[in-house]
């Protein structure tokens, strides 16, 4: 069972998300809203997977994910990051705390599905990120030769 907790303000994304894996056999979903509900939810329980709005309210995608791996120090699961847009420095912020993906709004079913199967089969560490950073910068055409 893939534990995943999807921190999301945006109410057409959660849905979007719930609709994507809350019916699958092998996901167990779990939809808060708040950077702090997301707090307390971690300390009840192992996630494998954290999805999380970069605008959040009150204490914002960023700073939520900061205090979870400061929670979870080396044991932290991968992030993605949902917006609805990302700028170069956006990924520059998230890039340390293990971002596997970022998901530009509104994000398909398939797109959803795709990552998460990802995840679950081959993350390892927070160094997997630097592809996927790779390719926002390839699509973006920034310079990649210095990663």
């Amino acid at each position: 069972m893939i534990n995943i907790l999807a921190v999301e303000n945006d109410q057409q994304t959660a849905s979007m998300i719930y609709s994507a894996l809350s019916q699958r056999e092998k996901y167990h979903l779990a939809v808060v809203e708040s950077g702090y509900t997301a707090l307390e939810a971690i300390a009840q329980k192992q996630f494998n997977i954290i999805i999380i709005d970069r605008d959040l309210s009150y204490m914002n995608g960023a700073k939520t994910a900061e205090k979870i791996r400061e929670r979870l120090g080396d044991e932290n699961p991968p992030f993605v990051i949902t917006a609805p847009f990302f700028t170069h420095d956006d990924v520059e912020e998230f890039l340390p705390f293990g971002v596997f993906d970022f998901w530009e709004r509104p994000v398909s079913i398939q797109r959803i599905r795709l990552t998460v199967d990802m995840i679950a089969k081959s993350w390892r560490s927070k160094r997997d990120n630097l592809v996927n950073y790779r390719e926002f910068l390839d699509r973006n055409g920034k310079d990649t030769e210095r990663i």
